[in-house]
């Protein structure tokens, strides 16, 4: 096993990235990603675990990869960098890994995992470091802000609410196809998003989003995507809630639900992929801290009061 640093002077041109679910996974796949920008690589990313032997487990572990791959996919197609994805589940997920790696012609592996993963006996992580054969970089971290603290925290919320929904869409997969006993919990979800998702959503987008885009030409292409993105997803929630007021006790009413919760779910990794691999990098390189300190005070006015619609910085 080599290990380096992301500041390494070797040049690379293929980089296998190892991502898991972390909140520290989000940092590090995007510092992989800006790595992989500098030196003109391209990069597959892998999300490996063990096989669970639970269906409902496996089930839950397919959404939470699919969740990681799909966001760390979207930064990386809105940074321009080359990319495929893979789930590699197996008995033994970090030979997987590096099988793939050497594979695909990568010459260096990089670990966007938490760091207190390499302190555990047989996870992916310190198994990665122990059987490598090529070099190994593990990205740090970047400052702490507070206000991009916020932003994770709901975000994760809302990710975590969207791995209930499909759930239950894999339990129409499993032989279930009444979902009406769940018509109530997701009409809570729905009323839960309007409350706090979307006043923060509006708030994101007029004070730190606006100013950007004001101040940064370069960004207005893919700042004009995310507001797209954010109209789809309010759009397609009204969808959602025009499907539950229809009887949920038949095939073709329990499908159409299930596809509009994944759409959703897709839309909001994405968005949330492109917002980690431009928006918020830029934001850190442009904004100074009494603008964090704006912003964060306006992202609590939003989630407790509702209104999202606050001023420019």
């Amino acid at each position: 096993m080599v290990a380096c640093s992301a500041t390494t002077n070797l040049m690379f041109r293929h980089l296998g990235v190892s991502i898991d679910s972390s909140d520290h996974c989000s940092d590090a796949a995007i510092r992989a990603l800006e790595f992989a920008v500098e030196h003109g690589a391209r990069v597959s990313l892998w999300y490996g675990q063990p096989v669970p032997d639970d269906p409902l487990v496996k089930a839950h572990c397919d959404h939470r990869a699919s969740e990681a791959l799909t966001r760390a996919e979207a930064a990386a197609q809105a940074m321009g960098v080359p990319c495929r994805t893979a789930a590699l589940f197996g008995e033994r997920p970090a030979q997987e890994i590096l099988d793939a790696a050497k594979l695909c012609g990568c010459d260096v592996v990089v670990m966007a995992h938490d760091p207190g993963e390499l302190a555990k006996s047989g996870s992916v992580a310190s198994n990665l470091l122990s059987l490598a054969q090529v070099p190994v970089l593990t990205p740090g971290r970047p400052a702490r802000i507070a206000a991009l603290d916020l932003l994770r925290g709901e975000y994760r919320r809302l990710a975590d609410l969207l791995q209930q929904w499909l759930s239950l869409s894999s339990s129409r997969a499993r032989g279930e196809p009444n979902l009406r006993p769940h018509r109530a919990s997701i009409l809570a979800a729905v009323e839960h998003i309007r409350r706090t998702v979307h006043p923060l959503q509006r708030c994101k987008e007029a004070s730190l989003c606006g100013p950007l885009r004001r101040r940064v030409g370069s960004l207005r292409a893919e700042i004009d995507e995310l507001l797209l993105l954010g109209q789809r997803e309010r759009e397609l929630l009204v969808e959602i809630e025009l499907t539950l007021a229809q009887p949920l006790d038949n095939e073709s009413a329990v499908v159409d639900l299930s596809s509009a919760l994944t759409r959703y779910a897709h839309l909001v990794w994405t968005a949330r992929g492109r917002e980690e691999g431009i928006v918020l990098p830029a934001a850190r390189r442009h904004l100074r801290t009494l603008d964090w300190d704006r912003l964060h005070a306006r992202f609590i006015i939003a989630l407790h009061t509702g209104d999202g619609a606050t001023r420019g910085m």
